[in-house]
């Protein structure tokens, strides 16, 4: 080649500032930055491999929560969320008992659902465990319809929501004919527990009771109440929290069984029970103002529940009366430590043309209106 010619070929070489200087096997470091240039290289080889673990790690947990929002129905839970009633704001409630009738058909329900709105109502309630003991919802403890009876299916549910109402499920408790036998959980006549007790004589459609001091009663309760929750209602209201009583036969109990503590024991269970499922507990004034030893053994007004629904009995200025009898509870309920909510229990004055109009205009601010 002569001297002249330019050669493209890119020489290798090596100088005193060098890191590096070609050998046989290729390149190495220079005497003295060996070792430190080696050390540094595997540090870093170390954090790359650590950085990709972590970006691999990271990757991983976004697509699986990308995966589950895809799976979860984000547009239900937002709809429960906002239905979902507490404590603070139960005391909105303005609703109407539909009958189990009303659930027969589609229509009957859309029905029912269109006369609640026009009047003015926000609410609706439905027996999901009746006063014959009949569970009228899917459950574990009765997997057959009730004869004569309809069941509320998930779909029954959801048209009500969908309405933007708020579902109340009522359980009756210890007025219970059905599972007192189931559980070995009867009420009796005697201090020996050998003679069944009737609310009246067999012969005149006598029913048995659940005994609420029983815990195998207090227990199936709870378990109903918990099952009725998962379905999605937005509020239970516990009917028939009492002890029976008879005119003719008394119910015998333990002679150390303090009533009135029993059944604020259960409703705290069954609060428990509901967890973020508001409770309301029915009853009527007797309840409230504790005159009525042998069914409450006192007063049922301040419990672990979030509201108390006080049954009104008809009179001749019944609107009035309640609105009397709700802004008195209400004052009263300011001092309580737990149950600061009170839903009047109302009947329909099937007779008062102006009834739902006059109800909307007293002040009585939340109300259930029965037959």
């Amino acid at each position: 080649m002569k001297n002249d010619e330019q050669s493209n070929r890119k020489l290798k070489g090596y100088y005193k500032f060098s890191k590096k200087y070609p050998t046989v096997r290729g390149t190495t470091y220079a005497i003295g930055e060996s070792r430190k240039m080696k050390k540094k290289e595997r540090n870093n080889k170390i954090v790359i491999v650590v950085s990709l673990v972590l970006i691999f790690v990271i990757a991983f947990i976004v697509a699986s929560i990308c995966f589950n929002l895809s799976n979860r129905p984000i547009s239900d839970a937002a709809g429960e969320q906002e239905r979902r009633l507490s404590a603070d704001n139960i005391g909105t409630i303005r609703g109407i008992l539909l009958s189990n009738e009303s659930i027969k058909s589609d229509t009957d329900l859309e029905i029912a659902l269109d006369d609640a709105i026009k009047n003015g109502l926000n609410a609706v309630m439905l027996d999901f465990k009746d006063k014959d003991g009949d569970i009228l919802y899917p459950s574990d403890y009765e997997t057959e319809s009730p004869e004569g009876k309809n069941k509320i299916s998930k779909e029954v549910i959801n048209k009500i929501h969908n309405e933007n109402l708020i579902l109340v499920a009522r359980v009756y408790c210890f007025e219970d004919s059905k599972a007192p036998q189931k559980l070995g959980a009867y009420v009796y006549a005697d201090t020996e527990k050998t003679t069944i007790w009737f609310d009246k004589a067999p012969a005149l459609g006598g029913r048995v009771w659940l005994d609420p001091s029983n815990e195998k009663s207090t227990s199936y309760l709870c378990k109903i109440i918990s099952e009725i929750k998962d379905l999605g209602v937005d509020a239970i209201y516990l009917q028939s929290v009492k002890f029976p009583v008879s005119s003719t036969n008394m119910p015998v109990f333990d002679e150390d069984v303090s009533k009135n503590a029993v059944l604020c024991s259960f409703i705290e269970a069954a609060v428990g029970a509901a967890d973020n499922c508001p409770v309301v507990v029915g009853t009527d004034l007797a309840g409230i103002n504790g005159s009525d030893e042998d069914r409450y053994g006192g007063s049922l007004f301040d419990t672990a529940a979030a509201a108390c629904s006080p049954l009104m009995k008809k009179t001749d200025d019944y609107i009035e009366d309640v609105e009397k009898e709700y802004l008195s509870l209400k004052s009263s309920a300011a001092n309580n430590f737990t149950t600061l909510n009170v839903i009047m229990t109302v009947h329909e004055l099937s007779e008062d043309t102006d009834f739902y109009t006059n109800l909307s205009d007293s002040e009585i601010g939340s109300y259930i209106i029965v037959p």
